[in-house]
């Protein structure tokens, strides 16, 4: 009798440790926790601040109850309403069949709920792999350059895009994209499977990068609804020792020199695909040239690399990316990209990701 105890104590407590970590239950607390109240307080009504505080708190308590029945559909929201009353009856007098009852129907909902969840999270694995199959699966190994490159979503799926593309003319030269389209999710992710189609089909119909970007802005606004903008820089390489830098709002190229160990931005004019431009899109645009020698490393990276926070709200910044950059300059791109990544992750901590973050690492050979 005592060892069936045993063991029935043993296979309760391995039911709900097993896979359990410390860093588990403070992601609950310091990412999921947050996120969820986040998710509901867009649809809680905010008393006004000449109310009584305890006033507030019914008003705020009252409203996210309702943000939360709104979010189920009616029949739910009513079978949700039905088994918390039953619950509550039972408890108010006393009935414990009555409050299991309650208790069960509640459970029912949550299983509901769960297997809903579970099969949108199917859904988006599959449109993970699909989004991750057009990324390029390897760099182009033709190229004066030894090339990492990383890409990770704030969700399942994401906005961050960047391609190697290789035209048939002129031969010898590789052009590198990478861009960002604003929000994170589902939508970005759409927008960035339509901006690699129309990209596509411009490299193969224009050699510069300002030309590609001033039809491509033309194309995207009649796309991308209000609100919504891309930036992306496109960089052209040959066999000369230097590479064509066209940039439209995206972030700065950093360029770490070898000859004197220090890094720079490459920052050349423009500004964002489908931000009010005012007709002046092509005269803002800019093409820089970049000289580049054996030792040197350039990094192309999306905004959410430098402005991924800690708990403490701090971002990681360009500063301390530079640092990074000039601290493992000596070594491959592969191992400089681990580094960065190494550092993102351990200043990052519990925090939750808030966007997709990529980065293209460039070593001269």
């Amino acid at each position: 009798m005592t060892k069936s105890f045993d063991d029935a104590i043993r296979r309760f407590y391995k039911l709900y440790t097993s896979g359990l970590s410390l860093r588990e239950i403070e992601g609950l607390i310091k990412r999921d926790a947050p996120g969820i109240y986040e998710f509901y307080q867009r649809d809680v009504k905010q008393a006004g601040r000449d109310a009584h505080p305890f006033s507030r708190g019914v008003n705020f308590v009252g409203s996210l109850f309702m943000a939360f029945l709104l979010k189920l559909t009616p029949a739910r929201r009513m079978f949700y309403s039905l088994a918390l009353f039953v619950f509550i009856y039972g408890f108010l007098v006393g009935s414990w069949i009555w409050g299991v009852l309650g208790f069960l129907a509640l459970n029912l909902l949550l299983a509901f709920e769960l297997a809903d969840k579970l099969t949108a999270r199917d859904d988006l694995e599959v449109a993970r792999e699909i989004q991750m199959g057009l990324m390029p699966r390897s760099a182009p190994e033709d190229t004066p350059f030894d090339i990492a490159c990383y890409s990770e979503a704030a969700r399942e799926v994401g906005g961050d895009y960047y391609d190697f593309i290789q035209p048939a003319q002129p031969a010898d030269t590789t052009l590198i994209v990478i861009g960002d389209v604003s929000g994170k999710g589902m939508g970005a992710a759409l927008y960035m499977v339509q901006v690699k189609a129309i990209l596509r089909n411009l490299i193969s119909q224009h050699e510069r990068p300002h030309e590609i970007l001033t039809t491509l802005n033309t194309q995207l606004k009649q796309i991308l609804r209000q609100g919504s903008f891309f930036t992306v820089s496109i960089a052209s390489v040959n066999a000369k020792p230097e590479l064509t830098l066209c940039r439209a709002g995206h972030m700065p190229l950093i360029h770490y020199q070898h000859e004197c160990r220090t890094c720079r931005e490459v920052l050349p004019g423009g500004i964002g695909i489908g931000l009010p431009d005012h007709g002046r899109f092509a005269e803002l645009l800019e093409e820089t040239t970049v000289p580049f020698a054996p030792g040197d490393v350039l990094l192309f990276y999306t905004d959410g690399l430098v402005e991924t926070m800690n708990t403490s709200k701090v971002e990681f910044d360009d500063f301390r990316l530079k640092q990074l950059i000039e601290a493992n300059a000596a070594k491959p791109a592969r191992e400089i990209q681990n580094a960065i990544l190494s550092a993102l992750a351990r200043f990052r901590g519990a925090a939750p990701p808030l966007d997709d973050i990529t980065l293209i690492v460039m070593k001269v050979k």
